[in-house]
């Protein structure tokens, strides 16, 4: 006697359990390693783009300094405010940057009648934290990042 022959498995299109499951860890796996670098690569970005604007005002007031021939003086925020609280109006300037950002500088920026600007040291805060350093150069009112220098690794070496 013969047996009857079981009808072929229909194979159904798509994809098992187990294949879906392998796929999502690699996933898991590939955004864990490439959002820490992805999130600091969007914060330099924000830095520099918050750089671009301090220099830019700067240059702006300094065009209209040039133009009008009246001398400009830009002062920290904190400093301004304490001065007009004290001595009532103050002619000192205030950039604005975007929120959350602010900046504190030392000595205040002198722009004299001509456009030539004072030394000054300016440090850009993102929610009270220091992400930049800048300093101007020259008369031509240009600021440059101060690169911090590196921590040694394993401090000093003993021989």
């Amino acid at each position: 006697m013969s047996r009857p022959i079981p009808p072929p498995r229909t194979v159904r299109p798509g994809f098992s359990l187990m294949e879906i499951l392998v796929v999502l860890a690699i996933f898991g796996l590939a955004t864990a390693i490439i959002m820490p670098s992805t999130s600091r690569m969007l914060d330099q970005a924000m830095s520099h783009a918050v750089f671009f604007e301090f220099q830019r005002q700067v240059s702006d007031l300094r065009r209209e300094a040039s133009r009008t021939g009246v001398a400009i003086r830009i002062a920290d925020p904190e400093a301004a405010a304490a001065a007009a609280s004290t001595e009532g109006e103050t002619t000192d300037r205030v950039l604005t940057l975007r929120s959350p950002w602010r900046y504190t500088m030392a000595p205040a920026l002198e722009i004299a009648e001509g456009g030539a600007c004072s030394p000054t040291s300016v440090n850009l805060a993102r929610d009270d934290v220091v992400v930049m350093t800048l300093r101007s150069s020259g008369t031509d009112c240009r600021f440059t990042r101060l690169i911090p220098a590196a921590p040694r690794q394993g401090g000093p070496s003993s021989r």
